[in-house]
């Protein structure tokens, strides 16, 4: 028996499949970067990691422009919404979490490097990381699998 997914805002559940299948490829491309971007320090490898994130970062940019924030404004316009459902709850903590993540990693790729950037750099891949478990999870749930 195969499970009938539903959609989550009218994203289609063909739309929400790819947006996990294009994360686990980020989410795997940026720890390819991060690795990349510890080898010796040398400034080469730097560069490879800005490259490696900057790509991760315009995927993270296009699922979330053409996916979550349309089906986020749906959700929440609908007059039936129940903003204290896990599925909102988990939908709010998602945002929560992964607004800094963007920002920063927008800033890292794209813009200057803060002084101590190994401790930012650090705090923003715990963000990412965790905000793709989140997603996960709320991908989960709206597959009612969770």
């Amino acid at each position: 028996m195969l499970l009938q997914p539903i959609s989550h805002a009218g994203t289609p559940a063909s739309v929400s499949d790819l947006a996990l299948m294009l994360m686990l490829v980020t989410l795997a491309v940026g720890l390819l970067g991060m690795r990349f971007g510890r080898m010796k320090g040398k400034p080469r490898n730097f560069r490879r990691h800005r490259m490696i994130m900057s790509v991760a970062i315009i995927l993270n940019l296009a699922i979330i422009f053409s996916v979550m924030l349309p089906s986020t404004f749906m959700f929440y316009t609908d007059p039936d919404v129940v903003v204290l459902e896990p599925l909102s709850i988990t939908t709010l903590l998602h945002s929560v979490v992964g607004l800094p993540a963007i920002v920063s990693g927008m800033i890292y790729a794209f813009g200057d490097l803060p002084t101590k950037r190994k401790k930012w750099m650090r705090i923003t891949a715990v963000l990412w990381v965790g905000n793709i478990a989140i997603g996960i999870f709320m991908f989960l749930q709206m597959m009612h699998l969770i």
